[in-house]
Protein backbone atom coordinates (compact mmCIF):
# COMPACT_ATOMS: atom_id res chain seq x y z
CA UNK A 1 0.00 0.00 0.00
CA UNK A 2 1.18 3.58 -0.65
CA UNK A 3 2.83 5.10 1.91
CA UNK A 4 0.55 7.89 1.99
CA UNK A 5 -2.43 6.28 3.98
CA UNK A 6 -2.48 3.54 6.68
CA UNK A 7 -5.42 1.37 7.90
CA UNK A 8 -6.11 -0.57 10.74
CA UNK A 9 -9.01 -2.73 11.26
CA UNK A 10 -9.81 -3.94 14.73
CA UNK A 11 -12.98 -5.83 16.04
CA UNK A 12 -15.01 -4.63 18.86
CA UNK A 13 -17.97 -6.77 19.81
CA UNK A 14 -20.47 -7.33 16.68
CA UNK A 15 -18.64 -3.67 15.16
CA UNK A 16 -15.48 -3.23 13.20
CA UNK A 17 -13.49 0.20 13.45
CA UNK A 18 -11.15 0.98 10.47
CA UNK A 19 -8.53 3.63 11.65
CA UNK A 20 -7.46 5.41 8.60
CA UNK A 21 -4.51 7.85 8.53
CA UNK A 22 -2.26 9.63 6.34
CA UNK A 23 -3.97 10.81 2.91
CA UNK A 24 -6.16 9.58 0.79
CA UNK A 25 -6.42 10.83 -2.77
CA UNK A 26 -6.54 9.43 -6.23
CA UNK A 27 -3.45 7.98 -6.20
CA UNK A 28 -4.08 5.20 -3.40
CA UNK A 29 -7.89 5.51 -2.77
CA UNK A 30 -8.40 1.89 -4.33
CA UNK A 31 -5.68 0.84 -2.24
CA UNK A 32 -7.28 1.76 1.12
CA UNK A 33 -10.74 0.88 -0.08
CA UNK A 34 -9.71 -2.67 -0.53
CA UNK A 35 -7.66 -2.75 2.75
CA UNK A 36 -11.04 -1.98 4.76
CA UNK A 37 -12.99 -4.11 2.67
CA UNK A 38 -10.63 -7.28 2.96
CA UNK A 39 -10.58 -6.10 6.92
CA UNK A 40 -14.79 -6.28 7.06
CA UNK A 41 -14.70 -10.03 7.02
CA UNK A 42 -18.61 -10.10 6.59
CA UNK A 43 -19.15 -7.13 8.98
CA UNK A 44 -22.21 -4.90 8.69
CA UNK A 45 -21.79 -2.64 11.55
CA UNK A 46 -18.79 -0.34 10.47
CA UNK A 47 -16.76 2.87 12.15
CA UNK A 48 -14.80 4.75 10.48
CA UNK A 49 -12.15 6.77 12.19
CA UNK A 50 -10.87 9.89 9.89
CA UNK A 51 -8.93 11.81 13.24
CA UNK A 52 -5.79 10.80 11.80
CA UNK A 53 -6.22 11.67 8.06
CA UNK A 54 -4.46 14.56 6.51
CA UNK A 55 -6.00 14.88 3.42
CA UNK A 56 -9.03 13.16 2.08
CA UNK A 57 -10.00 14.15 -1.41
CA UNK A 58 -12.79 13.28 -4.21
CA UNK A 59 -11.24 9.83 -4.34
CA UNK A 60 -11.72 9.52 -0.61
CA UNK A 61 -14.92 11.24 -0.46
CA UNK A 62 -15.94 8.30 -3.41
CA UNK A 63 -14.64 5.49 -1.06
CA UNK A 64 -16.55 6.30 1.92
CA UNK A 65 -19.74 6.71 -0.08
CA UNK A 66 -19.40 3.09 -1.60
CA UNK A 67 -18.26 1.84 1.73
CA UNK A 68 -21.84 3.08 3.10
CA UNK A 69 -23.60 1.95 -0.42
CA UNK A 70 -22.64 -1.81 0.72
CA UNK A 71 -23.50 -1.62 4.34
CA UNK A 72 -27.08 -0.56 3.44
CA UNK A 73 -29.49 -3.11 4.65
CA UNK A 74 -30.98 -4.62 7.86
CA UNK A 75 -28.48 -4.32 10.75
CA UNK A 76 -25.98 -2.58 8.38
CA UNK A 77 -24.71 0.70 9.65
CA UNK A 78 -21.81 2.91 8.96
CA UNK A 79 -20.58 5.84 11.01
CA UNK A 80 -17.73 8.50 10.58
CA UNK A 81 -15.78 9.61 13.66
CA UNK A 82 -14.17 13.08 13.37
CA UNK A 83 -13.26 14.84 15.78
CA UNK A 84 -13.84 18.34 16.46
CA UNK A 85 -11.03 20.08 14.51
CA UNK A 86 -10.15 17.26 12.41
CA UNK A 87 -8.56 17.97 9.27
CA UNK A 88 -11.07 16.35 6.75
CA UNK A 89 -14.08 17.83 8.94
CA UNK A 90 -14.39 20.50 6.31
CA UNK A 91 -14.05 18.61 3.65
CA UNK A 92 -16.84 15.97 4.70
CA UNK A 93 -19.79 19.35 5.36
CA UNK A 94 -18.85 20.58 2.02
CA UNK A 95 -19.23 17.05 0.26
CA UNK A 96 -22.53 16.86 2.08
CA UNK A 97 -21.59 13.34 3.03
CA UNK A 98 -21.46 14.39 6.62
CA UNK A 99 -25.33 14.34 6.13
CA UNK A 100 -25.73 11.06 4.16
CA UNK A 101 -23.55 9.33 6.79
CA UNK A 102 -23.60 9.96 10.57
CA UNK A 103 -20.71 11.51 12.19
CA UNK A 104 -19.47 11.06 16.10
CA UNK A 105 -16.83 13.05 17.84
CA UNK A 106 -15.22 9.95 19.21
CA UNK A 107 -14.69 6.50 18.65
CA UNK A 108 -16.33 5.47 21.46
CA UNK A 109 -19.38 6.90 20.66
CA UNK A 110 -19.52 5.10 17.48
CA UNK A 111 -18.99 1.88 18.43
CA UNK A 112 -21.94 2.55 21.44
CA UNK A 113 -24.32 3.85 18.38
CA UNK A 114 -23.24 0.57 16.66
CA UNK A 115 -23.83 -1.47 19.22
CA UNK A 116 -27.53 0.36 19.98
CA UNK A 117 -28.77 -0.23 16.47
Amino acid sequence: MSELAQVAVERHGGAVLARLAGEIDLSNASEVEDAVTAGLAGATAVAVDLAGLSYLDSAGLALLSRLAGRLVGPGGALRLVVPPGAVVGRTLAISGLSVAIPVDETVEAALAALDGA
